[in-house]
């Protein structure tokens, strides 16, 4: 089998690569990134350019499944072009309309989307659940905007992956995400308090892996078994912590965003206001999905 990776060289991107590249059944794995890879490996290929490249195109063309992660998940690494909404969606909905149009019938096509398309909900929800970002949440809403024209070509014939894993962590995780469990705080919201998933680097890779060696179409979540809420992550990580008004934790994200160019846009830390717990029973199912890491302590400890 020949894959093409894009955003090859993103934070999921190093956790995958390098187990592709272990896989005997596949006989090429062609990395695609604007950065080098920092690999090196006789069946890898690698392609450095702009995800609406011709070159891509291409590539797809010749390939029998891609996996696509080429997205802007933290915009402030766009530099001083973090405030510029049209680039962020040229990438995000550019780079999958040059996929789509790019690839063969029978190529199959594995997208890692996102829990945030839910929204939120203190109920565990299902892959039929309505797909309702958070308001102000560019990225969830392009997230969404990408389903959509994935689930428009599956209805023309695409054999389509979906993929929509929780807040993914592991040694390879976005920075923002590391720095933010180092530190004692957690914002002291009223109870109940919110409820969140979380899953490992390496049980995502492993539901690629798995994904392109089945059948199996259309929508599947992954998280952990159990769902916490950050304090409790954060309690579980820290002997001593400290909780920060939810207003001072927003003002002082917008404030590095926008102007100091640090971290996430700030709709990120409005999701912890917000419960999102999601239903599994699919990817055991279907994609006989038995993670490393099944609860949040077990993913904590890993760091």
């Amino acid at each position: 089998m020949r894959v093409l990776v894009t955003g090859a060289a993103g934070c999921l991107g190093q956790a995958l690569l390098p187990v592709l590249l272990a896989d005997d059944r596949l006989t090429l794995v062609i990395g695609h990134d604007q950065h080098p890879l920092p690999y090196s490996h006789p069946r890898l290929r690698t392609i450095t350019s702009d995800i609406r490249d011709p070159a891509l195109a291409r590539a797809v063309e010749t390939v029998d499944a891609v996996i696509h992660m080429t997205f802007i998940v933290i915009e402030s690494q766009l530099g001083r072009e973090r405030h510029n909404r049209a680039l962020a969606q040229a990438i995000n909905l550019g780079g999958v309309n040059t996929v789509l149009a790019a690839l063969r019938p029978t190529t199959k096509l594995i997208h890692i989307s996102s829990a945030s398309v839910y929204g939120g909900s203190a109920h565990p929800l299902t892959e039929s659940s309505p797909l309702q970002p958070l308001a102000g949440f560019a990225y969830a809403q392009d997230k969404v905007e990408v389903e959509k024209r994935l689930m428009a070509a599956e209805a023309r014939g695409l054999a389509c992956l979906r993929l929509r894993p929780h807040i993914i962590l592991g040694p390879h995780a976005q920075p923002f995400l590391r720095g933010l469990l180092r530190l004692p705080f957690y914002p002291k919201l009223p109870k109940p308090t919110p409820l969140l998933q979380l899953v490992h680097e390496d049980d995502v890779v492993a539901a690629i892996q798995a994904g392109l060696f089945c059948q199996t179409t259309g929508a599947v979540n992954l998280a952990s078994l159990d769902s916490l809420s950050f304090e409790g992550m954060q309690r579980l990580r820290h002997k001593v912590v400290v909780g920060l008004n939810p207003a001072l934790a927003q003002a002082s994200a917008r404030f590095a965003f926008h102007y100091l160019g640090i971290g996430p846009n700030p709709a990120w830390s409005a999701g912890l206001d917000q419960s999102l717990v999601l239903d599994c029973t699919r990817a055991r199912e279907a994609l006989d999905w038995q993670p490393r890491f099944p609860r949040i302590r077990d993913i904590l400890n890993s760091l």
